[in-house]
């Protein structure tokens, strides 16, 4: 009985010159798509940023504008202060110096003008949309402002505790009766009066070299 032989099973192998361009095709096609996907995140994450640099800049805007609409209002109040506060303390000396002894009018009325958007940007974190050289200058705008009020809540407090329960009384009350000079009890009148004229000079000149710095700077 003769051996039967089985065919031998064809195996079909490409040579190594046939395999590599299809390796290489392989291996563009993953580098596409990587590429693609690569694209696609960075110009995701641009329009994030693209929007979220637009929202800051907006939001920096509004800061601006609302806190140059505040100092304009305060500017304009401490320049009428600054103008006319001069020329009473003047004619207040005058008198002084001539032999008069004028009456010492009481400041009691309360005179406050609140930085609203100043505070308001303190508590929001708006700070950070500040460039330094801006935020000192507002700060150091809003400090000279504060110490005028400090200045005028203390002037007030003298007219109605020492000022006002005296008024009643005679000339020889509140001046040297020889000298014709303010007495020590009252010298913080004439003082108070020169400090507001100051600090209403400074704080006009602070507040309007900063609102041309802000216009510029929008």
């Amino acid at each position: 009985m003769s051996e039967v032989v089985e065919p031998e099973e064809h195996v079909d192998v490409q040579p190594e010159a046939v395999r590599r361009p299809e390796i290489r095709v392989r291996l563009g096609r993953l580098l596409a798509e990587l590429v693609i996907v690569f694209i696609g995140v960075y110009a995701a994450f641009a329009l994030n940023e693209y929007r979220a640099a637009q929202a800051e800049e907006l939001h920096r805007a509004q800061i601006r504008d609302a806190l140059l609409s505040e100092i304009e209002d305060i500017v304009f109040r401490t320049k009428r202060v600054s103008s006319n506060m001069p020329q009473q303390v003047a004619a207040l000396d005058s008198l002084i110096a001539a032999g008069a002894r004028p009456p010492l009018s009481p400041m009691l009325e309360p005179v406050r003008m609140e930085a609203h958007m100043w505070e308001a940007t303190l508590q929001s974190g708006g700070l950070n949309l500040l460039d330094v050289e801006t935020l000192y200058q507002i700060s150091a705008f809003y400090n000279i402002l504060n110490a005028g009020f400090e200045q005028l809540g203390q002037m007030r407090y003298l007219s109605e505790t020492v000022l006002l329960p005296n008024l009643n009384a005679g000339p020889d009350e509140f001046y040297d009766p020889e000298t014709g000079a303010l007495q020590p009890k009252y010298q913080w009148y004439i003082y108070g009066l020169r400090r507001m004229t100051w600090l209403a000079e400074e704080a006009t000149q602070q507040g309007e070299q900063l609102l041309t710095d802000l216009k510029v700077d929008g």
